[in-house]
């Protein structure tokens, strides 16, 4: 297979995952599946547990509007919290949430 024949599936590839909340399973032994969900809001977060857990779920923790660095003006003090964003691979996400599937 060419390049040429690759760029569209690649591109929509980058376009599906750019496009919804963030996923990521939490190990939980051999336990029910839990996630970690990050998004826009916990509506949004809400809808995609739901769809994750067919039999419902259960929030272990949430919280929305991450807020920035406490003094925005510290510039040593943003470079660090953009780059945990960019090592934990989920930059700029307002909304969090863990939920474990119910059996």
């Amino acid at each position: 297979m060419s390049l040429i024949h690759l760029a569209p599936v690649c591109a929509a590839l980058l376009l599906t995952a750019c496009g919804g909340p963030q996923v990521r399973t939490v190990g939980n032994g051999d336990g029910p599946p839990a996630y970690e969900l990050r998004g826009s809001s916990l509506a949004e977060l809400k809808t995609q547990a739901a769809r994750l857990c067919a039999n419902g779920y259960a929030v272990l923790r949430a919280s929305q509007s991450f807020g920035g660095v406490d003094d925005p003006d510290n510039s040593a003090q943003q470079w660090l919290q953009q780059a945990g964003d960019w090592v934990s691979g989920m930059p700029g996400n307002q909304a969090q949430a863990t939920v474990v599937c119910r059996g």
